[in-house]
């Protein structure tokens, strides 16, 4: 268990370098900065949700990833109502889809 969260603590790291790339990359001027950061951190977190979506064995899903999806699909619905870059959006959908379908197919693979 303590493996499994300095890996998590290592890949925090990543997450915000990814968030700062997709900042730049897709840059939105067009709204106020705080609405340019919501989706390339949508983007972040729902990386993180999706590396640690497999982890139903331990039940580690409730601390680490369930958290992470839920708030990334609040700011992805916000996101989407306040019509923030559209490309990031897709990439948005694409990652919290396959969270979601991994970390079901964990739950009926380790069937807890």
């Amino acid at each position: 268990m303590f493996g499994s969260v300095l890996l998590l603590i290592a890949m925090l790291g990543p997450m915000v370098l990814l968030a700062t790339f997709l900042y730049y990359r897709y840059p939105d001027t067009a709204v106020s900065r705080m609405n340019q950061c919501i989706p390339p951190a949508i983007s972040a977190i729902s990386a993180w949700a999706l590396c640690t979506s497999w982890l139903w064995f331990y039940l580690f899903n409730f601390y680490l990833s369930l958290p992470a999806f839920l708030l990334a699909l609040a700011f992805h619905i916000y996101a989407t109502l306040k019509k923030l870059n559209p490309k990031l959006q897709r990439i948005n959908s694409a990652l919290l889809l396959a969270t979601f379908v991994m970390g079901l197919l964990s739950f009926f693979y380790f069937d807890i």
